[in-house]
């Protein structure tokens, strides 16, 4: 049986007031004021789906230029 996996969208905001936004596929999580709270939920969140519900989950973040690179526990590699 294959894994399912799951994958955590964090994209790019331009606006200095603007919010960061945090998406599992294609549905809402949630709001954040900074990427870096967008980013420490997400960690979470990963971790919990991969705990509970044995599933592989990814966290990509856009960047400014609107390229996708996968998130590794503080760094971001390119897709």
């Amino acid at each position: 049986m294959a894994v399912q996996s799951t994958i955590l969208y964090v994209p790019f905001n331009s606006s200095a007031r603007g919010q960061w936004t945090l998406r599992r596929g294609a549905e809402l999580v949630g709001h954040y004021a900074t990427r870096e709270e967008a980013l420490m939920h997400a960690t979470a969140l990963s971790c919990s789906i991969k705990k509970q519900m044995g599933q592989d989950a990814e966290i990509r973040i856009e960047d400014e230029l609107g390229a996708w690179r996968a998130h590794r526990g503080g760094d971001a590699v390119a897709l």
